[in-house]
């Protein structure tokens, strides 16, 4: 490590709360749509093919982002357009609070997606490349899976706050989803005003009056070594390691998004709770204690082993919250026939419904301790993909993880009903494991090693 990336220590804080307040709104923002999507029906008649377009309409309008900016950060440069993500991001916000009917609000929700893609390219970018490699893991968990489970905790707080005050609920939904526009535009000046990556100048292009302005807000010189290898050539060397990373997030976010989004609507029931106690038991318990474990070994045991434990136990418990719904004999307990597998959790009762929750939070737990901190934190692609093309790597991870999730989301309603959630929870199992083995077999591991 050279004495640049030795002072980009100063460079670290700037990037967590630049990058994370997105992150944040995208955790605020997914999770809302969840916790006021019963009240938000009342008054937006839909199908439940159009609730799945609803919930996945930002996945859509972000996969189509993802592969615009992608091409943008590895032509112009990191902080080209970066800010004008978390603009798209207010404008989609402000949309769907005001929207009248159903293709007003699904409009709102992609051109939000729009935002959250953009954002999702350059974010993880900026925060792993003015990172310095001892303190890599630790820098991009903070920014993206903290502040996204902080943005969903946010949302529910807010929720929570306004049935206190008994405002009606025809202006709930709207106010709730509004709270994610302060989040996304309080960054807006910030962003436009962050020095180009250090990664960025010294590898790819180095603009002078840009280094001038990196070695005065890092106090340092910086080292420029020119990647010489043509684009096409290494985007072509790198294919296998981001179609693996590609591959990794969206079986990732096939079961966690859906957990996420549909968890206050399918699972929240059990024992009683509301969406919103569900939300504060899930982060407090689960999510954050998870990812304190995860940012206290990330850079000292590294990634792979983090994440083959973490799905180890995904696993585990997956598998057990799948068995007490389909074969409940397994563990002594006798529960009526689920009548309608869209309640299949909130029909648990007594010991099965204590039962389920702790499968659940203990799944959520273990998924925090590697996988959601490190897949879900988009750390893969950043740290396998050499500077030149990290851009369009990340472009195509996203878009790649985004689409699919996308359909999966929109799918969900339709597959739970049809096959419900304890068959569900099985499938989420197996993808726990497979990704576990493609971890094993096929990622290098990345702690402390400088960026390409």
């Amino acid at each position: 490590m050279n004495d640049g990336e030795d002072s980009l220590k100063k460079l670290e804080f700037k990037s967590v709360l630049t990058a994370g307040m997105g992150v944040f709104t995208d955790g605020y923002e997914l999770y809302a749509i969840s916790l006021v999507f019963y009240i938000l029906s009342k008054y937006i008649s839909m199908s439940k093919l159009e609730e799945g377009f609803l919930i996945a309409g930002s996945f859509y309008g972000a996969g189509l982002a993802a592969l615009i900016m992608g091409y943008l950060a590895d032509r112009f440069g990191r902080k080209f357009i970066y800010g004008f993500d978390v603009l798209l991001m207010t404008l989609g916000i402000l949309g769907q609070t005001i929207s009248l009917n159903y293709f007003e609000l699904l409009a709102s929700r992609v051109i939000l997606g729009l935002g959250i893609g953009a954002d999702y390219v350059l974010s993880p970018l900026i925060a792993a490349e003015n990172a310095s490699p001892k303190n890599r893991g630790k820098v991009m968990i903070i920014t993206f899976a903290v502040l996204w489970g902080l943005g969903a905790v946010a949302a529910a707080f807010v929720e929570q706050v306004l049935f206190i005050l008994h405002v009606s609920q025809s202006l709930i939904w709207r106010i709730v989803l509004l709270g994610g526009a302060i989040p996304a535009f309080s960054v807006f000046y910030l962003r436009r005003k962050v020095p180009e990556t250090y990664k960025f100048l010294t590898r790819v292009k180095p603009i002078k009056h840009e280094l001038e302005k990196l070695e005065k807000e890092i106090g340092n010189k910086v080292i420029v070594q020119v990647d010489s290898t043509p684009f096409r050539k290494r985007l072509l060397s790198s294919a296998t390691l981001i179609v693996l990373a590609s591959i990794l997030w969206l079986l990732y976010d096939m079961y966690s998004s859906t957990f996420a989004i549909y968890g206050p609507i399918a699972i929240a029931a059990n024992l009683g709770l509301t969406p919103i106690e569900f939300t504060y038991a899930a982060q407090f318990i689960a999510g954050i204690p998870g990812q304190i474990i995860s940012i206290s070994l990330v850079d000292k045991i590294g990634r792979k082993p983090l994440i083959v434990i973490g799905y180890a136990g995904v696993f585990l418990w997956l598998l057990l919250y799948s068995l007490l719904l389909i074969r409940p004999e397994v563990f002594g307990i006798s529960i009526p026939p689920i009548r309608n597998p869209l309640d299949a959790a909130s029909e648990l009762t007594g010991r099965a419904a204590e039962l389920g929750f702790s499968f659940y939070l203990l799944n959520y737990l273990f998924a925090a301790i590697g996988p959601a901190s490190i897949i879900g934190s988009a750390m893969l692609t950043p740290e396998l993909v050499p500077t030149k093309v990290r851009g369009t790597g990340q472009a195509i991870s996203v878009a790649t993880d985004r689409f699919s999730t996308a359909l999966s989301l929109t799918a969900f309603p339709l597959l739970l009903s049809k096959f419900g959630l304890g068959a569900l929870l099985g499938a989420f199992a197996l993808i726990a494991l497979l990704s576990s083995l493609i971890t094993m077999i096929a990622i290098p591991e990345t702690k402390g090693v400088s960026l390409s």
